[in-house]
């Protein structure tokens, strides 16, 4: 007897004769303790001469394994002190004006300044050099880092952490100045991280004529986008996305992000992420969000101004605007630089209606009934 044949005779002998029922009752319910939903508007911010700075990593928000961010403030003349991290920097302005270098590596010292403002996107590498200075009215950026586990203050090395541990006598030797001078001008063991200076009053272009080290070339791809002035991806009744990702921002290889406008009353579509997460942001507005991890592990919640949500790669995720009266605005980040979804519509109309009806354990009338036009962001009813 062949193990074929052996298998058929143990199926038909071994009592199964009826098949299990295709429909499991799931034991699971809606989080009462969420982990992909954080309250970041009642996080107050730590405040420094130069302004004020406030994180998001998985200390404060356990479920956002891939992705932190930090929201910081300058006043009018405050610097994010020059540093340098391991992770990669997507960030955009949300208000005010600042100017920003970032410095590549190479042999011709590549280098980059723009100034920025509403809406403007900053994408810099791992290990890229640059610093961030609010200009005459200062600013506030969201930053994202493709890390759930960075913290921009402690995992950064900044100048001054950097010099001011360094032996003075190295320092001394690497500056071209006296041992002296570093004693007496580098205090010891100090971080400044965001420290306050004078307002910029050189324009950009007197600042880039000016302080231009040779031989310092451009960059082959610039680091800025306008993010708030692209034509929408989407654009319905229920609102509109604005990307910035690798297709039309091409520097930005890892991360990825976008600007979301949602309707009175309008849906983000039911959808998943095939290949990042989300990181969400509420600039205004009141959203109601919900995910699902795996069968019966669920998560539902409400979202304020200020707040912060996650969804894992391969979650099936929604928001919607809560308000049937006021528009809501989201930043999204992802931990991809190639923005890609799969929404409900999508994913059922790809097949016939007795095919979605079985997988339901439905009648064929209801899945016919169903509309798989609808689009990516959908109006209220």
């Amino acid at each position: 007897m062949n193990w074929l044949t052996l298998s058929l005779s143990f199926l038909t002998t071994s009592g199964v004769t009826e098949p299990l029922s295709s429909v499991l009752h799931l034991q699971g319910s809606v989080s009462n303790s969420p982990i992909y939903m954080q309250q970041w508007s009642k996080v107050e911010p730590l405040t420094y001469p130069g302004g004020t700075y406030k994180y998001s990593n998985v200390e404060n928000f356990p479920g956002a394994a891939g992705i932190s961010a930090a929201l910081i403030t300058l006043f009018p003349g405050g610097v994010r002190e020059l540093h340098w991290h391991n992770t990669t920097e997507w960030a955009i302005v949300l208000n005010g004006t600042c100017r920003a270098t970032v410095m590549e590596s190479g042999k011709k010292r590549p280098a980059e300044t723009w100034d920025f403002g509403f809406g403007d996107v900053w994408y810099f590498r791992p290990n890229e050099g640059h610093t961030i200075q609010g200009l005459r009215d200062g600013c506030t950026y969201l930053a994202g880092y493709d890390d759930g586990m960075f913290e921009d203050r402690t995992r950064s090395i900044g100048l001054s952490a950097w010099l001011s541990t360094a032996p003075p006598g190295v320092a001394a030797q690497g500056l071209g100045v006296t041992e002296g001078d570093i004693t007496r001008h580098i205090s010891r063991n100090e971080l400044t991280f965001l420290p306050r200076g004078p307002v910029p009053a050189a324009s950009l272009e007197e600042f880039r004529a000016r302080i231009g080290r040779p031989p310092q070339q451009p960059v082959l791809q610039t680091h800025r986008f306008q993010l708030a002035q692209v034509t929408p991806e989407v654009d319905t009744p229920g609102g509109y996305i604005k990307v910035a990702q690798v297709e039309n921002f091409p520097v930005s290889e890892e991360m990825s992000g976008a600007f979301v406008r949602f309707a009175p009353g309008a849906l983000r579509q039911l959808h998943w992420h095939p290949g990042h997460a989300e990181w969400q942001y509420v600039i205004n507005g009141t959203v109601a969000a919900g995910l699902i991890t795996e069968p019966g592990v669920y998560e539902e919640g409400v979202l304020e101004q200020g707040d912060a949500g996650y969804a894992p790669r391969g979650s099936a995720h929604w928001l919607k605007n809560m308000s049937n009266d006021t528009e809501a605005f989201v930043i999204l980040m992802f931990d991809d630089g190639l923005f890609t979804n799969i929404d409900l519509p999508w994913f059922i109309g790809n097949v016939d209606p007795e095919t979605t009806a079985t997988s339901l354990n439905t009648s064929v009338a209801f899945a016919e009934a169903m509309n798989y036009a609808l689009p990516t962001m959908v109006p209220a009813e």
